[in-house]
């Protein structure tokens, strides 16, 4: 009889661990092409051009259309800067006022809200040489 409850409390568990983990999504990259801050307060919406990426498993080509998402930015998200390269890279606190158009950003959220946002340089885009 007890290992009958103790085997429905552990699937009870492991069920709910599933759940938790399906709430969180996967941090979304790419670079800002709209900011709207609303007036007087450190929060507003961006708009994010995002590149989906393609799966190591997935054989058919990705996607390369770049698709635009909005995120609203609260005053409980936290903003960060990222300066460095990936192995010494460095964190300092930002403001609403740091998200430029062009920037980096790396957001990550939830279904409901944006957690964080950090924002990086944004990558250059390289120049196609002509032949003369």
């Amino acid at each position: 009889m007890k290992f009958r409850s103790l085997l429905s409390a552990a699937v009870a568990l492991f069920i709910l661990s599933g759940t938790v983990e399906a709430a969180k999504s996967k941090p979304e990259q790419g670079t800002i092409s709209k900011v709207e801050q609303d007036s007087g307060k450190e929060s507003g919406t961006i708009t994010v051009k995002v590149t989906p990426k393609k799966k190591k498993s997935d054989t058919t080509p990705a996607p390369t259309t770049a698709e635009e998402k909005s995120f609203k930015i609260t005053e409980s998200t936290k903003l960060e800067t990222v300066s460095g390269k990936k192995k010494d890279a460095t964190t300092t606190p930002a403001k609403f006022s740091d998200l430029k158009e062009g920037s980096g950003v790396l957001i990550t959220s939830n279904k409901k809200s944006v957690d964080s946002v950090k924002i990086t340089k944004a990558k250059k885009t390289k120049k196609k040489k002509t032949a003369a």
